[in-house]
């Protein structure tokens, strides 16, 4: 993960854009319900993948509200440890350790174990809950 501080050069300002944070928010529901139909057993890395895009997008989208933008996925994971204390250490290094497990699944065909998905699954949910909820909440406002 990047720290915000030394990151700047990988964020743009933007307005902010409350059309892609409910865009976004939409497309999250539906990954939400495609990952509740996949068997965790056989498919743990698809599993991991799902969760780590769905927080890629929720983050992506809180700084869409709070007008930034970056391609970088560990900017993403800076941006919420800076902007969003709520979160604690813990929460972040998860979020960090499924971007590099994303990686390593998407570049080089790292397969996850279900007892890894059976230890983290739980932890990972509530951080994608939350960051949804803070989502939603902005987003009614």
């Amino acid at each position: 993960m990047k720290l915000w501080k030394d990151s700047q050069e990988e964020v743009k300002r933007i307005t902010p854009d409350r059309q892609t944070a409910k865009a976004i928010l939409k497309m999250i529901e539906v990954r939400m319900k495609a990952l509740d139909l996949k068997d965790r057993k056989d498919f743990a890395s698809l599993v991991v993948e799902d969760y780590y895009e769905i927080t890629k997008e929720a983050i992506t989208a809180l700084m869409a509200l709070d007008g930034y933008k970056t391609l970088s996925h560990e900017v993403l994971v800076g941006y919420l440890k800076e902007f969003y204390p709520q979160f604690s250490e813990a929460e972040i290094l998860l979020i960090d350790q499924f971007r590099q497990l994303r990686n390593k699944i998407a570049y080089k065909g790292f397969f996850i174990t279900h007892d890894f998905l059976e230890r983290t699954e739980s932890r990972m949910k509530a951080v994608v809950s939350r960051i949804k909820s803070i989502l939603e909440h902005r987003l009614a406002g």
